[in-house]
């Protein structure tokens, strides 16, 4: 949970929210930025329109393929973009980014597994060890990774989900890492199985509540609608738990949400790391009480923290 302290002042300097359609760091800002264009390299142009730069931000730093892992190009691309977007950010005195952004920034974020994990609160020091701005990114097995701090990452998730299909793209990137790591764990694995989903999923939860606070009524209620309507669309037949164990528990949670009354949405979305444990838990011989109420107030502490953070209480 310590990472999400830090950095504490830097939000103070944005205000309580996010303000009017005006407030906002503008292309223009962005194309100036240094890490902006080192991010694009030869993509870069001095008078490119926002739909240009959001297309050219897609193709920097995703990968060339679904099953691809990323290049050194793509993963330092990405931390840059996260940087330069914030930076811009800082120099406004703005925490929001023009619409044309943030789905396509947003979309380039969830094609990196590195931003699940670092919403996770990594432990490992390979992260912490290059999460400093000048570090570059590292190469693994699967592709090249990146790590960067954690006031800039929750800035730019904040700006990119005032959009609500953007958020809802973050959302379900983070659902599927989780329910792989949940997955994974040895079935005798009941500490490790507390802070499945809690940290990141609970942060997740404190920026859409500061989204809504910055909306009217009517257009919370619109945010929150998109949100519902991308996170469950087409309900697939949950594959059995021997055959696909993670894509059982993505499952079983898209369902669970699905028949989610209107009214109830919103507690759903807190309550998602219990239920993933306990679909998690159906191989292994049930998830305890223990560890569904344990990851329940590990995502609310999270989430109120964020929240405080971004409203700069």
């Amino acid at each position: 949970m310590a990472a999400v302290a830090i950095g504490v002042g830097a939000w103070f300097l944005f205000g309580a929210q996010a303000g009017g359609e005006g407030e906002r760091a503008t292309c223009a800002d962005l194309t100036a930025d240094k890490q902006l264009q080192n991010a694009l390299a030869e993509r870069h142009r001095s008078d490119m329109s926002c739909a240009d730069l959001g297309g050219e931000m897609k193709r920097a730093a995703m990968a060339d393929g679904p099953d691809e892992g990323h290049t050194r190009e793509q993963a330092a691309a990405m931390k840059n973009l996260i940087l330069a977007v914030d930076h811009t950010m800082t120099d406004s005195g703005t925490p929001a980014v023009e619409a044309a952004l943030r789905k396509p920034l947003a979309e380039a974020l969830a094609d990196h597994e590195d931003i699940a994990v670092l919403l996770s609160d990594p432990t490992e020091s390979t992260y912490a060890r290059n999460g400093i701005a000048s570090r570059g990114p590292w190469e693994e097995d699967d592709g090249y990774h990146f790590s960067v701090g954690a006031s800039p990452l929750l800035r730019v998730v904040r700006a990119v989900s005032e959009d609500p299909e953007a958020y809802a793209a973050l959302r379900q990137a983070q659902t599927r890492w989780e329910a792989q790591r949940l997955a994974a764990l040895p079935q005798d694995a009941e500490a490790l199985r507390l802070t499945v989903g809690a940290r990141a999923l609970g942060k997740l939860d404190g920026v859409a509540a500061d989204v809504r606070n910055g909306l009217a009524s009517e257009d919370a209620r619109n945010w929150d609608t998109v949100v519902f309507r991308q996170l469950t669309g087409e309900t697939d037949p949950q594959p059995d738990a021997d055959v696909d164990p993670a894509g059982r528990i993505e499952g079983v949670w898209r369902t669970t949400l699905t028949k989610t009354p209107e009214a109830e949405r919103e507690g759903a979305l807190k309550r998602q790391c219990a239920v993933m444990i306990a679909a998690g838990g159906e191989k292994s011989g049930g998830a305890t009480t223990t560890a569904r109420s344990q990851c329940l107030d590990n995502a609310a502490g999270n989430a109120s923290r964020v929240t405080r953070l971004l409203s700069g209480k």
